[in-house]
């Protein structure tokens, strides 16, 4: 047997630590490399730079997540197979199996199981039950063979630093430990256990509350050895310095060395040490532990550089900036904050007066007067700061309840307040400072802070997935992410997003039930939450777990003043789950806990976390994650310059006489966006969106209250006074239809409460004869992005086939708009008649896929086409028009590549549309007005119609 040292390693993004991979591959040099979690598609693996680096590789790669390579030095290690025998169904890269250096080498990265019980841990167990199955094979081998790999088991209590905030994660539940055993008892060999049983070693360490720093880490990196190999089992280590690298997985190498020569004792072990930078071979450096612990001095933060600041007087009120819940991560260069358990709270301070304000303004400073003395005693001429008022529970785990019970018992002396932003210091105004140069300063106010209430809520670099994952460990609510360099604006921005760990929001309680048992004063709330389209309060199930008898008592004493005599949702339960309800008047909020809301809009698994009175009733919806971000660091192309195309001149000057009322009226409450931002919106995209408009009917969505109110579906101007619109006459459609062809028009619809725009098929010089169709791809909304991905290209080939040219755009809502250019010449009922051909086409190929019928019931599981838009007086969302939905997304015109990239078809929204538009270089329409096609006899021929 050769000397080999084999290592395995979860690198946490291959992408993000490849720097971190080279450096330790460079001085460490392992032989033979498992590594996990690349979080990156095999296309993506970067095997030329390892080539580089004196290493063979095999991959077995996943977008964004999972992932295992097997390395081997000055060698080509051997494909054997790629996934693990009996999960051949399973989409998730996990399994690697190779020869390399004469080792038969299984490199595996383990499910998770969080959080369990429940679907992710039954996955768990069967992914490791199939291990252990295949297991038994290669350990009877007469090969040498080593299973190495992050196997997300903690065996044993004496591999962790404490198990305490532990208890309930998969990693030590007892199933995981005995699945663990079970491959022991098939001969395995536990190297790093073996060569040290009584020593405390850890292989992972996670990144939040100083776990490095202080050792508090995890052994869940393991090699096991077959009997063929453990005879030749010499020493074993972690090289736990390259944990302590900048950038660093939380993971660090875990090795074995194996050769010829006699096994040594434990205490011979080798751990290479770094000594002031310098390189050691393995064989030279002695270390009393297979682990040595190095952990980096804290970083004090730079020089505060205040970009963009101001000099001006303390203002009265700062509203804060709140955050948008998304779906995952986006890309870019963002820094990552716990997501704390707690009450918003904004200081303003003035020659030593502090006023503490929630957000929604109400003073509380008389309920936190240590608070306010903590904060006075730092000696700020003028500031605002803005944190979140946070107590902790036994486990150190910010707890909402805990927090109101500090409340409700006068402890408000425990509460501790974070800090996080700081919009003004000293007669400076830094809300245009950038986010990272305004936390800089704020450290500084803080630095010389020694009272333990006050306390700066540090940020991390680390990939935002590995952060979410060490925060639901630990029971967290989740990840507050902040775009580098951006601005702080007193509304909901996409420059903040939070990320969290389970679903959880405010409901409205509209009543209660009688206790039942031993349950005193109440048994269950009954939750309501207003519809997001009309603003209807409606019900929303029940919660009857999460109180203690302290807290049933005093919600009680508040429950009972607000009964009325009738419910307040429309939509009330009935029969045995109505009986014995009290109805409230709706204005308290709960916050809860749950797994998710059903169709019918009911909450399963609710848990109660507390009542809050920060909040307004009338403004809580569901909240719903939206897609990332786009990323402002897109990647450059080969186009040219994007421009208007070339029959997008420029939009006309205005007369000047366009008057907003009630600018500041918030028409989304969800984005904090006003009638003012709408208006702004339109025209900052007005030369891409008047084009779009121009000689084309258009009909107008109104909402006079706003997203949550009641909509209006207007075809003519007939009582709107919009200066600049211009009306055609009845002859088409029975009613005059109105023209946007200039800005003035545009902003008066805003100033009558216009939010979307419809636009027809056809331009005002030939109203007979349609200039395009349009193929509107409407989804179930329980079909992931995935399945409209396919659904646009296979719409896409159909077309392609028939030999028409056709475009995309976003619908801003669920969908995708296939847009088919036309020289007009076929009239509307031919259009139509083959618009619809083609569909019934696509569903006869793809019955499981597609519907040709319109109405909830006939697109379960399945996509509708929808070809209805295309007949005489239909109209569809104009290219550019905002929706009215929360958050205010746009219908967008994209490449047909960008399709692969986007998450959603309501990416983009009136905040940060204009990014998107000022990096593009080219006009994704440019050739839509040139293209030149019409409907032929043999494409009708070809979708079923008779000629």
């Amino acid at each position: 047997m050769q000397n080999l040292k084999i290592a395995t390693y979860n690198v946490n993004g291959i992408g993000a630590r490849l720097p971190n991979l080279l450096q330790w591959l460079e001085r460490e040099q392992p032989d033979i490399v498992c590594l996990q979690e690349l979080k990156a598609p095999d296309k993506a693996f970067p095997a030329q730079d390892i080539k580089a680096a004196g290493y063979g590789s095999l991959h077995l790669g996943q977008t964004s997540w999972n992932g295992v390579a097997i390395l081997a030095r000055d060698a080509e290690p051997l494909l054997i197979r790629k996934g693990l025998p009996g999960m051949e169904d399973d989409p998730q890269a996990r399994y690697l199996e190779a020869a390399a250096h004469g080792v038969i080498v299984g490199c595996l990265y383990l499910p998770n199981g969080n959080p369990q019980p429940g679907p992710k841990f039954e996955y768990k167990l069967r992914w490791f039950d199939c291990l252990i199955a295949h297991a038994e094979s290669l350990q009877s081998s007469e090969h040498p063979v080593v299973l190495a790999g992050d196997y997300n088991v903690v065996p044993t209590d004496e591999d962790i630093y404490n198990t305490r905030s532990w208890l309930k994660d998969a990693l030590l539940q007892p199933e995981s430990r005995a699945c663990y055993q079970r491959l022991l008892a098939q001969g395995w060999l536990d190297s790093l256990r073996h060569l040290y049983p009584d020593e405390r070693l850890y292989t992972y360490w996670d990144y939040f509350r100083k776990h490095w720093q202080t050792n508090s880490g995890l052994r869940i990196d393991h090699l096991l050895l077959n009997p063929a190999l453990a005879p030749h089992l010499q020493q074993a280590g972690v090289d736990a310095w390259v944990r302590d690298e900048e950038h660093a997985s939380d993971h660090a190498p875990t090795w074995i060395r194996i050769g010829d020569a006699p096994k040594k004792s434990g205490k011979q072990s080798t751990t290479t040490k770094r000594s002031n930078g310098a390189k050691k071979k393995p064989e030279e450096a002695v270390a009393p532990k297979p682990v040595e612990h190095v952990p980096a001095p804290r970083k004090k933060p730079g020089k505060a550089t205040l970009d963009n600041a101001e000099a001006t007087a303390l203002p009265a009120s700062i509203k804060p900036e709140l955050a948008t819940l998304v779906e995952s991560a986006p890309e870019g260069d963002w820094r990552y904050e716990i997501k704390f358990d707690g009450y918003r709270v904004m200081a303003r301070i003035d020659n030593g007066d502090v006023k503490l304000f929630t957000r929604n303004g109400h003073d509380w400073t008389h309920k936190l007067p240590r608070q306010a003395q903590a904060l006075a005693s730092l000696g700020l001429e003028s500031a605002w700061l803005d944190g979140e008022m946070v107590v902790a529970n036994e486990e150190g785990v910010p707890d909402f309840q805990a927090l109101q019970n500090a409340f409700e018992a006068g402890r408000s002396g425990n509460i501790v307040y974070y800090l996080f932003d700081m919009p003004f210091l000293n007669g400076m105004d830094l809300r245009q400072t950038p986010v990272e140069q305004r936390r800089v300063a704020l450290s500084k106010v803080l630095e010389g802070n020694e009272d333990e209430i006050l306390r700066f809520s540090e940020d991390f670099e680390e990939a935002p997935d590995a952060l979410l994952n060490s925060a639901c460990q630990m029971k967290m609510e989740g990840l507050i992410g902040k775009r580098v360099g951006s601005a702080y604006v007193s509304r909901r921005s996409s420059d903040w997003i939070k990320l969290k760990c389970k679903r959880r929001q405010e409901f409205v309680v509209v009543g209660f039930s009688e206790p039942k048992g031993a349950r005193s004063k109440f048994g269950a709330l009954l939750l309501g939450l207003h519809d997001a389209d009309s603003g209807e309060l409606r019900y929303a199930g029940k919660v009857g777990t999460g109180f203690t008898e302290t807290t049933l008592s005093s919600i009680h004493d508040q429950l009972v003043r607000l009964e009325a005599s009738k419910p307040a949702v429309v939509n009330p339960p009935t029969g045995f789950e109505a009986k014995g309800v009290h109805w409230l008047e709706p204005v308290l909020l709960a916050e809860v806990a749950f797994a998710e809301i059903t169709k019918d809009g009911s909450v399963r698994h609710a848990v109660f976390h507390g009542l809050r009175t920060d909040k307004p009733a009338k403004s809580i919806t569901e909240e719903r994650a939206a897609p990332p971000p786009v990323s402002s660091k897109k990647a450059a192309t080969k186009r040219t310059k994007a421009r208007p195309t070339e029959d997008q001149a420029q939009p006309p000057a205005t007369s000047g006489k366009i008057r907003l009322t009630h600018p500041e009226r918030v028409i989304d409450p969800v984005s904090g966006a006003t009638k003012r931002d709408l208006a702004d919106f339109y025209i900052g995209v007005s030369q891409w969106l008047l084009p779009q408009l121009a000689q084309r009917p258009v009909a107008l969505v109104r909402a006079p209250e706003g997203v949550t109110g009641e909509l209006f579906f207007q075809k003519n101007a007939e009582r709107l006074a919009i200066p600049g619109i211009e009306t055609m006459g009845k002859k088409y459609t029975g009613h005059p239809v109105m023209l946007i062809n200039n800005l003035e028009a545009l902003i008066g619809a805003v100033q009558m409460s216009a939010m979307e725009l419809h636009t027809w098929n056809a331009l005002a010089e030939d109203l007979e004869r349609p200039d395009r169709f349009i193929l509107d791809l409407d989804p179930d909304p329980a079909l992931p992005w995935r399945s409209m991905v396919e659904a646009t290209q296979m719409t896409q080939a159909v077309l392609d086939e028939l030999g028409l040219k056709s475009f995309l755009k976003t619908s801003g809502g669920k969908g995708i708009h296939v847009v088919v250019p036309l020289t007009p010449k076929a009239d509307w009922e031919a259009v139509k008649s083959f618009s619809h051909a083609i569909v019934k086409h696509m569903a006869k190929l793809l019955p499981d896929r597609f519907s040709a019928v319109s109405g909830p019931k006939n697109r379960v599981g399945r996509i509708f086409i929808d070809y209805l838009r295309n007949g005489l007086g239909a109209t569809t969302i104009c290219a550019y028009s905002v929706r009215t939905r929360e958050g205010l997304p746009v219908s967008v015109p994209i490449f047909q590549e960008e399709l692969l990239e986007i998450k959603g078809a309501n990416v983009w929204n009136i905040r940060n549309l204009h990014e998107r538009l000022g990096k593009l270089d080219a006009d994704p329409w440019a050739d839509l007005s040139k293209t030149r096609q019409t409907i032929t006899a043999e494409m009708r021929t070809r979708v079923g119609l008779k000629r």
